[in-house]
């Protein structure tokens, strides 16, 4: 059977993992989380044995418009590698979400959106501090451009209204594995991301990518893969989900 492991006290990290748990067929195997926060060493023994049984971990939607209405859930990864997939475009086409063009005019900042802190340690096992690390970096391959942080805020809708304002002064958004990436990308700004989805696309951060800053084909392929893999809490219950991670 599933074994459900919600973050303690989060109401909605237990609703969400319920909801997929009812879409599963009777017998499914595997451990499902929505978040780690005080589930760290459950999550860390799921990833060890995941050889002998699957995990199931589900957040926020990939696209920042369509947070608290679709969720993302992955087997087995923190998030879906696009690499190799292919869409009919039909589920990102329900979204209405538009792909920009690359603009021609770029900003002049550089745009830095790190995790909170805490995800980083436990999740990714990176104890120190990735926005000083990355500006220590940038130092390094002498960055020609001035560089903003955007501090983590728990506070997911509000940060993303103000990061669609800051988006036409910004020449570069690097981060480790943010939507914030996703989203500059499909507003036609560059983005680079450490790590997750968007890294597909992305490429590394170089001194290269700071002067030319990467500008990949493929947007709406990836954002299609994407909307694949994200679904509405109906369609957890109804089986939808699952059906898409066990074919």
């Amino acid at each position: 059977m599933l074994k459900l492991v919600p973050v303690p006290g989060k109401e909605k990290s237990r609703l969400l993992c319920k909801a997929f748990a009812a879409g599963a067929p009777a017998g499914a195997r595997g451990t499902v989380f929505f978040g780690t926060e005080g589930v760290m060493d459950l999550w860390q023994q799921a990833r060890r044995n995941v050889a002998s049984e699957p995990f199931f971990y589900l957040d926020n939607s990939y696209f920042d418009r369509c947070r608290g209405t679709y969720f993302r859930v992955t087997k087995n990864a923190l998030q879906v590698d696009p690499t190799g997939k292919a869409s009919d475009g039909s589920r990102f086409a329900k979204l209405g979400i538009n792909v920009r063009p690359w603009r021609k005019q770029i900003g002049t900042e550089l745009l830095l959106c790190p995790q909170s802190d805490l995800f980083m340690k436990t999740v990714f096992g990176r104890p120190f501090d990735w926005a000083a690390d990355v500006l220590q970096r940038l130092d390094f391959m002498g960055n020609p451009h001035p560089v903003r942080v955007r501090p983590w805020n728990r506070d997911k809708p509000a940060v993303a209204v103000k990061l669609l304002a800051d988006l036409p002064n910004i020449r570069t958004l690097i981060t480790h594995s943010s939507a914030s990436a996703i989203t500059a990308m499909l507003e036609g700004v560059p983005a680079i991301s450490e790590a997750g989805a968007a890294h597909t696309l992305t490429g590394p951060l170089t001194h290269a990518s700071l002067i030319d800053p990467p500008r990949p084909d493929g947007r709406l392929e990836f954002a299609q893969i994407l909307a694949d893999h994200q679904f509405t809490l109906d369609e957890f219950r109804d089986g939808t989900a699952w059906r898409r991670l066990n074919p």
